[in-house]
């Protein structure tokens, strides 16, 4: 075999009822941007056997350990490079997109060892509105070791590594590596972070975090802090190592109908309107815990994602609010329109699929706040997915996926509500990122 030379490149084609809440004096009429700017990657890897990784919009760098006679690089299962030198560099390749890497190192022709990579290509223009969703983070297996680099968040000092829901380490740097790692079992790794509310432009910020630090000082559940905070939340779902490392892994192409489903709901059965005047003094809660099936809730949100004919669709629905007088009597009941709840964006090509779910949504029966999120999902014709989202800090937030040919639903977030002022436009809002490595 003919070494040192780099085969040609095939650029990858891109592939219930509602809130009872009534606004706090003027929160609920502020609204301010923010920029979020980024700093350049992890330099290096916990795993000492990446040494470096560059990103570009149309390329990715890859530079490892020198520890073998000879390498080949794989993009999915294409051999795109085979030669002495330890480093590579895949050209034309699609801004924003994820892309997986096999190298194997060879002494006398035979591999001797194996690494799985996968990262991202870099975009030109950032999104302002959520930092999560270009945010270049990379994943490496190994033998007996899984390893992270994420870039820098920008006001982030810490951030807390979960495994399985259960916490493992803090680190202040963009690395972490897992070992001793079970070869046959998933595992699921959370980056959790915290940062004051971006002071990208500083007079709306700081009368931003006034408000918000004010609404923390006076709530007695809500501290300062959890309302002038946003919180950031990046998970992996990570297949068996004994799977990503096989030689000649089967192309794994997903069949058939994603669901994607998202639902806002209160936990509360009861809840009192903070305006003593009206005559709706309380308002009915869904009075229920995290549940994909559940009956009860403000609104639900699905996205139905063919993968044969590469499309998505939008099913909606909203459930009753229902008003009481102070001896709980019933006063007045109403549907909210749903028409805040809209799929946008809707692209595709032969690899991937991607769309924008966003949702605005308010109490039919008193002027309040809407609830707001939005969720960007990206599905690959390999099986992984992307998805990113941001949302108010309450009501209660669950997203659940079913994939192709299972009836199960897998969690992909939830949250807690942390008080209804929190979806006043000053409060912090949480950020989430959730994607997969699994072939």
């Amino acid at each position: 075999m003919e070494l040192n030379r780099q085969l040609p490149i095939t650029r990858q084609k891109l592939a219930g009822k509602y809130l009872p809440f009534a606004i706090l004096g003027t929160a609920g009429t502020l609204y301010a941007l923010s920029v979020n700017r980024r700093r350049k990657t992890a330099g290096s890897s916990h795993a000492k056997v990446l040494k470096k990784i560059d990103h570009g919009t149309n390329v990715i760098t890859l530079e490892w350990e020198a520890q073998a006679d000879s390498y080949r690089v794989y993009r999915d299962s294409e051999l795109i490079y085979e030669g002495f030198e330890p480093s590579f560099a895949d050209n034309e390749l699609t801004p924003g997109t994820l892309y997986s890497y096999s190298i194997e190192s060879l002494a006398q022709g035979e591999v001797q060892k194996r690494m799985r990579i996968q990262t991202t290509t870099s975009v030109n223009h950032k999104e302002k509105d959520n930092v999560l969703e270009d945010l270049l983070i990379t994943t490496i297996v190994t033998e007996g070791q899984i390893s992270f680099e994420w870039e820098p968040i920008e006001g982030v000092t810490e951030y807390t590594i979960h495994r399985n829901g259960m916490q493992l380490e803090k680190v202040t740097s963009c690395t972490f590596t897992d070992r001793g790692i079970q070869e046959d079992q998933f595992y699921t790794y959370t980056i959790k972070a915290r940062r004051p509310l971006q002071r990208s432009e500083q007079v709306k910020w700081e009368l931003k975090s006034l408000i918000a630090n004010a609404v923390g000082a006076i709530k007695k559940d809500c501290s300062t802090r959890m309302a002038a905070d946003e919180e950031f939340s990046i998970t992996k779902r990570i297949g068996p190592i004994r799977e990503l490392l096989k030689p000649d892994r089967p192309h794994n192409l997903s069949n058939g109908n994603w669901q994607l489903r998202y639902t806002t709901f209160l936990k509360e059965e009861w809840l009192k309107n903070p305006n003593a005047a009206s005559g709706d003094q309380y308002f009915k809660g869904d009075h229920r815990s995290f549940e994909p099936d559940s009956s009860q809730y403000r609104t639900r949100g699905e996205v139905f994602i063919d993968s044969d004919s590469q499309s998505a669709l939008l099913s909606k629905s909203t459930g009753i609010t229902e008003a009481f007088s102070g001896n709980q009597e019933p006063v007045e009941s109403a549907q909210a329109t749903d028409d805040g709840i809209q799929l946008e964006k809707v692209l595709a090509d032969d690899d991937r699929i991607k769309f924008i779910l966003k949702h605005s949504v308010s109490n039919p029966l008193v002027v309040s706040p809407a609830i707001d999120y939005v969720v960007c999902g990206v599905f690959y014709r390999d099986n992984e997915f992307d998805l990113i989202g941001s949302h108010d800090q309450a009501p209660e937030h669950e997203i659940y996926l079913k994939e192709p040919g299972t009836d199960n639903w897998q969690v992909i977030h939830q949250a807690h509500s942390k008080g209804l002022e929190m979806m006043a436009d000053p409060m912090a809002n949480h950020k989430w990122r959730y994607s997969s490595f699994r072939n």
